[in-house]
């Protein structure tokens, strides 16, 4: 049996941006711009993000390496 961790949970965007402490429309607009990945597309409406990947996006902006404006 595979362990689960909470960094391998997915989140839809709405989470992902309270996550990121930011709204969901800049937050779609980082995806848009490449700033944030693309996501993983369950059907045509559903996009879900894996936590892990935000945190390491986070970690990039603490160390100065993507901005967040």
């Amino acid at each position: 049996m595979q362990s689960t961790t909470s960094n391998s949970r997915a989140v839809r965007a709405k989470e992902a941006a309270a996550f990121l402490g930011i709204g969901k429309s800049t937050f779609w607009r980082w995806v848009k711009e490449g700033r944030i990945p693309k996501g993983i597309s369950l059907s045509s409406r559903a996009t879900v993000w894996r936590v892990e990947e935000l945190e390491h996006f986070l970690n990039r902006c603490a160390a100065g390496k993507e901005g967040r404006a």
